[in-house]
């Protein structure tokens, strides 16, 4: 795993999130760009005036960049707010070591809940044929599951691509070539996106996942650690200085 010794050491643009994007002093997102994906722009945002938005910029912007609540499945969903929700308990917990790291009130978590149920990741387990399915299907399952076409409209999918497009570069993923992207749009918006008919479906590979459970805790954990680390050598050096002195 690539950088494995510096994340376990150290780990844990959307601009318009007005958080601190740090945890412990450390932007994880720039030290590990091809480890913590892009961030989405609030505006973006679907119902990006409703509480469970606000609530998502609240909160999961004090660490890493805001997620699009299409990063992940109705399934994958719960297990990730689990553990994110966990960590900022232990985080506000440990504030004068990992910063002003607030947790979101029951009520709260529930708007992050609901939110992110009706706007999550509807996953393809089928691909409709067509010209491009199979490109669609080996560049947009590198990161995530496999997305229905469905879920967005012909403009809608336009944006997507070139979000996508600069995640992959900002990544440091292979970044599918011009012909590769006009084939995956045509494929997108010809008879695939929401309001168009689907053709016949055919089985589709499974998607890859890259971002593991030990990953993201290694992540999520690594600054504490750290902090943690430099607290026990500063106070090593002190009782030494302390101990020569008498």
């Amino acid at each position: 795993m690539r950088k494995l010794s510096l994340i376990m050491l150290l780990s844990m643009t959307a601009t318009a999130a007005q958080a601190s994007h740090s945890f412990g002093g450390l932007d994880m997102c720039a030290l590990y760009p091809e480890v913590m994906p892009p961030g989405m722009p609030l505006a973006q945002l679907p119902e990006a005036e409703s509480a469970g938005a606000l609530a998502l910029q609240n909160y999961c912007t004090q660490c890493h960049e805001l997620p699009g609540p299409g990063r992940h499945t109705l399934e994958e969903w719960p297990e990730v707010l689990e553990r994110m929700n966990t960590l900022m308990a232990v985080a506000n917990r440990f504030g004068s070591l990992l910063g002003n790291v607030k947790k979101p009130t029951p009520a709260e978590y529930r708007q992050l809940v609901d939110y992110l149920n009706r706007n999550s990741l509807h996953p393809l387990n089928t691909t409709p044929e067509g010209l491009g399915a199979s490109t669609f299907t080996q560049h947009c399952s590198a990161c995530h599951a496999l997305p229905d076409p469905a879920q967005h409209s012909v403009s809608e999918w336009s944006e997507v691509i070139k979000r996508m497009q600069r995640n992959m570069q900002i990544m440091r993923y292979d970044a599918p070539s011009r012909d590769s992207l006009i084939q995956i749009q045509l494929y997108l918006q010809t008879g695939h996106a929401s309001g168009t008919a689907l053709a016949e479906p055919r089985l589709a590979p499974a998607p890859t996942v890259h971002n593991s459970w030990f990953k993201s805790i290694a992540l999520a954990l690594g600054p504490f650690l750290l902090l943690v680390f430099i607290g026990l050598l500063r106070w090593r050096i002190g009782h030494n200085k302390n101990t020569s002195q008498d």
